[in-house]
């Protein structure tokens, strides 16, 4: 990782909010024939939620992407169109404390962050019609989301989950020593931020490794409130693991640099609904923006044709009274 990334710490955080100018970055250099779509739509709090949306012209169901820590939306400009030519419309939100949202820098929770993806599903579903199948695909933090919305909101009905190198962290001892660092920190420096940088990105696709590297939107100053929730979030979904009844799809990189295999296969085991695992040799920790993630992507919509095929969607279902 350090050949990966530089880091620093700065005791005095500066605001690392953006302009919507800078939220254009990505858009004006997309191939016109993407047809992404961008907007927002309000959440139940009153929040805006930036999203970017690529519609099928014959959808057969909806996909809700997420992104990893300090990503945004953009992470999919690159597959989101691959989605629709395969009748998937896929939406992509600027998660919480990320992207262009109004928090940026600052973490909300991981109940708010459920909460907005729940009514992400439920926008898609607004949109297009209950009638399609909704899938949710998670990068890193953004599957560590996606096992906690499927274990809250079964009655949500989702079709099925992808968790692509999911945040995961398990066994005693990583858990306290990552509690008690995270928390130190917060404590004592809650105005500190460690800056992260990236320096290496030949494992991506050329698109991948210029947005990276330099798309101003990128968060690149995490606060220790941050650190201290990516880590709840990831342990929890360990623990969560057990209450995802609908399909999965668990995807990690032979050479993963950022989470241990153990704990993602720990996550994986405890899964209760219907799931596979695939392993790509010598795939990095995000498999999605990989030079050779034809191979992955390939494998995800071999997976989701299969649960369309073979599982026919009867809507979501009503709460339990």
């Amino acid at each position: 990782m350090s050949s990966t990334y530089r880091l620093s710490f700065e005791f005095a955080a500066t605001d690392d909010r953006r302009t919507i100018d800078d939220a254009r970055w990505s858009l004006s250099g997309l191939d016109p024939s993407f047809r992404v779509r961008a907007g927002s739509f309000g959440a139940s709090d009153g929040e805006k939620i930036p999203y970017r949306l690529w519609k099928a012209n014959e959808p057969r169901a909806t996909v809700l992407l997420l992104h990893g820590a300090t990503d945004y939306s953009a992470a999919f400009d690159e597959i989101g169109p691959q989605f629709a030519a395969r009748g998937l419309t896929a939406l992509a939100i600027d998660q919480r404390g990320f992207g262009a949202t109004s928090t940026r820098g600052r973490w909300r929770g991981r109940r708010r962050m459920i909460r907005d993806a729940i009514e992400s599903v439920l926008y898609l579903r607004m949109r297009f019609g209950e009638h399609l199948p909704a899938f949710i695909v998670g990068e890193s933090m953004g599957a560590a989301l996606a096992v906690h919305t499927a274990a809250q909101a079964p009655d949500v009905g989702l079709a099925g989950i992808v968790l692509v190198a999911p945040g995961a962290i398990s066994g005693t001892w990583r858990r306290l020593v990552g509690h008690t660092l995270s928390r130190v920190l917060r404590f004592f420096m809650p105005h500190s931020s460690f800056i992260i940088e990236r320096i290496s990105a030949w494992e991506f696709t050329p698109g991948s490794a210029i947005r990276l590297l330099s798309d101003p939107m990128v968060l690149r100053r995490v606060r220790p409130a941050t650190l201290f929730g990516l880590f709840k979030l990831s342990r929890s979904a360990v623990d969560e693991a057990g209450h995802v009844s609908v399909p999965s799809l668990t995807m990690i990189g032979g050479k993963e640099d950022l989470l241990r295999e153990d704990c993602i296969r720990r996550l994986y085991n405890g899964l209760s609904g219907d799931k596979q695992w695939a392993r790509f040799k010598n795939g990095p920790h995000l498999l999605l923006h990989w030079k050779n993630r034809d191979k992955v992507l390939s494998r995800l919509f071999a997976w989701t044709d299969g649960q369309l095929a073979r599982r026919p969607f009867n809507g979501p279902q009503p709460a339990n009274p």
